[in-house]
């Protein structure tokens, strides 16, 4: 452990490196978790889980490090094992405030020693002082841009901060805030990867799945119109199908074409990842500018509004209805299509990279940012979160 990184200040960022390590020397599973001595941890954990869907204030327990640290990742697997996108939003954003605000109260060393042992970001300790502002921090260009465009405000362009030699100057404020916001940017992002959106929560700790269910049945209105993770195959209208098969052939397609799919598919529950594999066989396509432009479209950057598809008279006009059905004539857009399909009980879900796995689930963290500990793990084994 950092010298500079006490046992409390695990428990104040339980996402550090640091705060798996600590975790992973008691070499626990989820299962273990439901036994009656730590009753104390589970309790936690569900107490996160529930301030962020109530929105009330979740106390830091720092007079028991262990206790908060060991419940973040459970709080984190009983988030991911709901599948419902909303609890992973709001729990990612509350998170992310209750850190903002305790980085707010750190000395400069160890706001620095946090986004390291976090991000792995290069944090240079500035004096820069101008005008009008002090500025402390300095960070890589790429660094910043990677978080930065998340926020409205003018004064988050480049062009309105100090800049020299590729690097970004900023005052402890702005710096506390862009690593909240990447913190919840990584706990996002983490829902929609392999083994994560198919993990599943031990049988003995279900029934604690099953409350949060309850607290979430009041905010019914809030995410009732989400579909089921993953894409039903047999649901799809035609004009996405055809979409799809152009894809899989390889074949270029228009910009409304790619908006058109790329909309479908994040509203039908498909994660950032999934929606890229689709242009994998696209002969100009690039991760890179694919990543920033569909994570935009599914609201997680830029102006955080998630688009949905267009209309169906609007892809007649472009072209892209394709050999209509009978249900085209009743409905007026793709996804009251895929809606009325999946409530129909169309067929199966389409593959989207390998059976669920089933697991019992290590607390264990590995790869930065999302947690101490994610869910996840090799297909197999004896469940190691990740």
């Amino acid at each position: 452990m950092s010298k500079m990184l006490t046992k409390e200040d695990l428990a104040k960022y339980p996402f550090l490196d640091q705060s798996a390590a600590f975790i992973e020397g008691y070499n626990l599973t989820l299962s273990d978790l439901s036994a009656p001595a730590y009753s104390g941890i589970v309790g936690r954990a569900v107490e996160r889980v529930r301030c962020s869907i109530e929105g009330g204030a979740s106390p830091l327990q720092l007079g028991d490090p262990e206790t908060e640290i060991l419940s973040y990742p459970l709080a984190l697997a009983l988030v991911y094992a709901s599948r419902v996108r909303w609890l992973v939003n709001r729990f990612a954003t509350f998170e992310a405030k209750r850190c903002e605000e305790l980085l707010k109260m750190e000395t400069a060393p160890k706001l620095a020693e946090v986004a390291k042992a976090s991000f792995g970001w290069r944090v240079g300790l500035e004096d820069l002082k101008l005008e009008w502002e002090r500025l402390t921090f300095s960070l890589g260009m790429a660094e910043y841009l990677e978080v930065a465009p998340q926020f409205h405000s003018p004064s988050w362009k480049l062009t309105n901060k100090y800049v020299d030699r590729g690097r970004v100057f900023l005052d402890a404020k702005d710096f506390a805030r862009l690593l909240a916001e990447n913190l919840k940017l990584r706990i996002i992002r983490k829902a929609g990867e392999e083994g994560v959106k198919d993990f599943e929560l031990p049988a003995a700790l279900q029934p604690h799945l099953g409350g949060i269910a309850g607290l979430l049945e009041g905010k019914r209105q809030l995410y009732e119109d989400e579909f089921p993770e993953g894409l039903v195959d047999d649901a799809r209208p035609p004009c996405i199908v055809a979409i799809m098969n152009d894809l899989s052939a390889g074949k270029s397609l228009s910009h409304m074409a790619r908006f058109a799919i790329t909309t479908f598919m994040l509203n039908v529950g498909e994660s950032v990842d999934g929606v890229l594999k689709l242009f994998g066989n696209v002969a100009d396509f690039d991760e890179g500018k694919a990543r920033y432009q569909v994570e935009h479209i599914a609201g997680i950057t830029g102006s955080r509004t998630k688009y949905a598809p267009p209309k169906c008279e609007v892809l007649r006009s472009f072209g892209l209805c394709a050999e209509p059905d009978r249900l085209c004539a009743t409905v007026s857009h793709p996804l009251n299509y895929y809606k009325r399909k999946v409530r129909a009980g169309a067929g199966a879900k389409a593959p989207t990279g390998g059976e669920a796995p089933t697991r019992e689930g290590r607390v264990k963290g590995r790869g930065r940012g999302a947690g101490a500990a994610g869910v996840g793990g090799e297909k197999g084994a004896q469940g190691r979160p990740r």
